[in-house]
């Protein structure tokens, strides 16, 4: 493999992959303005003592440089894990296996303020064939005047930016605090933020509150002991060796000092919205938080997740809030594995991902990650996994996924509460190879709106280019305070499970209207292979799935 240089940076604006592996890809060049805001000091790694040295961060064209200097090399890839594609299996060729950027070269043009895609039918890739799958839908033929908006949903937003948890060697680093930073900006400056209630947005009109920290029972029960022991004992570690050599032992992980308090700082508030959700002070809510967490296992970092913030959620609201029953819904394009082996014997967490999966051959590279993980004890059947095995899914999909599989479930377990590990590496246009829609995402958070007295919380996991992650994170938003647009589709599930043969397949918050026809949706036929398999693998525990139909 070709080791990447600054000249690459300098000189390219499409870097080739040194490696096929989206997770070993840490880089995206987005922009040339500073993509860091850090303190006014940044740790540089000083290899030869035993405490890093502080030094003014340089200047800018510095950056770019230096980032692959120093005593130490380190390649832009760095610390792959993989020695195969989890990208593509055997079967498939890829026209475009190159670098996925963020094309915003210049913050100051409308920062992030692309219009959201309408088109919530993704076009299918042509290196795959298609297959009509016939599903009742509702399909307008006259449009009803649309009621006016009685009001808003009461919509908490919490931001956790992660300063301090960053990539000390690559200062361009795909995950990063400008994820979450873009994102709060994007709402805040535009009428979605206004309408929310923010909780927690320290910015020059507002001031953080006092801050209700976890207890360390509240992080070990999804963790363990001595995981949690070593993680604070990097937090009095200014050894830059130590903490690689932490590093090194997990998957696509890096540490400062101080990653666990900024963790931490990510779990509070999550449980802090959650709380709010729960005790009907709020309706619903989204935490725009970093590092992500799905990835985190009960003793192990990776995926650069290092606690698991929606398992420490699910196990608070049960612990000190004595919620029965939780769904928790993983939509990022990766796996959650940490998130599945908290819960994998848990009958009381219902969890439920889709991702993509080529038979294991794709981050977090595990064959459990596949339909015939169920769950195991009093778990078994409470696991659900919907795994694609090849790229390009969108919207047709994953609303086939929810119709044939999530919501029938969801209906027939009856949640008190519905988490979201909101991923949107799956989005068109970011890096996850698929062609979910910003309305895409929008329709998967309305049908989950019909659940649970409409208590969703979602948390923010993967997304990497800025521009599309603020779109899809404004939709949802959108959603979540739409109150309307949740009565129009009850209002079409009910008029659906009327009609004989129905299995309430339809497109969420289609307009109400006075008469319905039935259409097609087209979706890839791989695709509707993973759905059968997951059917087949979980029908003997699901009465919704033993219909003659359910397979269809």
């Amino acid at each position: 493999k070709r080791r990447i240089s600054s000249n690459d940076f300098l000189n390219s604006r499409q870097l080739k992959r040194a490696n096929s592996s989206l997770f070993s890809i840490s880089t995206i060049v987005e922009d040339n303005q500073d993509s860091h805001p850090h303190p006014l000091h940044e740790r540089i790694p000083n290899h030869g003592n035993d405490e890093d040295a502080l030094t003014p961060p340089p200047s800018d064209d510095a950056n770019r440089e230096k980032i692959f200097k120093g005593n130490k090399q380190h390649d832009t890839v760095k610390r792959s894990t993989a020695n195969n594609s989890p990208s593509l299996d055997d079967t498939e060729v890829s026209s475009s296996d190159g670098f996925y950027i963020d094309e915003d070269d210049d913050e100051t043009n409308d920062r992030f303020l692309s219009p959201p895609s309408t088109n919530a039918v993704a076009t299918p890739s042509s290196s795959n064939p298609t297959q009509n799958i016939i599903t009742t839908t509702a399909k307008t033929a006259s449009v009803e005047t649309e009621a006016k908006v009685d009001s808003d949903f009461r919509t908490g937003i919490v931001f956790e930016s992660g300063e301090a948890h960053y990539d000390r060697y690559n200062k361009l680093h795909k995950e990063r605090p400008l994820r979450v930073t873009s994102v709060r900006d994007h709402l805040l400056n535009g009428n979605v933020g206004k309408r929310c209630v923010v909780l927690n947005y320290c910015g020059e009109k507002r001031q953080c509150p006092e801050r209700d920290w976890l207890e360390d029972d509240d992080y070990l029960r999804v963790h363990l002991p001595g995981y949690m022991k070593r993680l604070d004992r990097l937090s009095n570690c200014n050894c830059s060796d130590r903490l690689d050599r932490e590093a090194e032992q997990y998957k696509s992980i890096y540490f400062t000092p101080d990653s666990l308090a900024e963790a931490k700082k990510a779990a509070t508030s999550l449980c802090r919205l959650v709380t709010d959700v729960v005790t009907n002070k709020l309706d619903n809510g989204f935490a725009i938080i970093r590092p992500p967490g799905h990835h985190a296992e009960p003793g192990m970092a990776g995926g650069y997740c290092v606690i698991n913030n929606i398992a420490v959620a699910a196990a608070y609201a049960r612990e000190k809030m004595n919620v029965k029953k939780i769904l928790i819904v993983d939509w990022d394009v990766h796996h959650g594995n940490g998130t599945q082996s908290i819960f994998i014997n848990d009958a009381d967490v219902l969890y439920f991902s889709v991702h993509r999966y080529h038979g294991g051959n794709f981050f977090p590279f595990l064959r459990s990650s596949g339909p015939n993980t169920v769950g195991t004890g009093e778990g078994e059947g409470y696991n659900m996994n919907v795994g694609w095995n090849s790229k390009g899914m969108g919207d047709n999909e994953y609303l086939q996924v929810w119709d044939k599989i999530l919501m029938p479930i969801a209906k027939e377990y009856q949640p008190e509460l519905i988490l979201v590990s909101a991923g949107f590496d799956a989005a068109q246009d970011d890096m996850g190879e698929c062609h979910v829609t910003p309305d895409g995402f929008a329709k998967l958070t309305r049908q989950l709106m019909t659940l649970a007295d409409g208590k969703v919380v979602c948390a923010l996991e993967g997304g990497y280019v800025r521009r599309v992650l603020c779109n899809c994170v404004e939709n949802v938003v959108k959603t979540l305070l739409d109150r309307n647009s949740v009565k129009r589709t009850a209002v079409m599930e009910e008029e659906l499970s009327n009609q004989d043969g129905s299995l309430l397949t339809r497109m969420a918050g289609a307009t109400v209207t006075t008469t319905t026809t039935n259409m097609q949706r087209v979706i890839n036929s791989s695709a509707a292979k993973s759905i059968r398999d997951t059917i087949s693998a979980h029908q003997k525990y699901w009465k919704c799935l033993q219909r003659d139909d359910a397979i269809g």
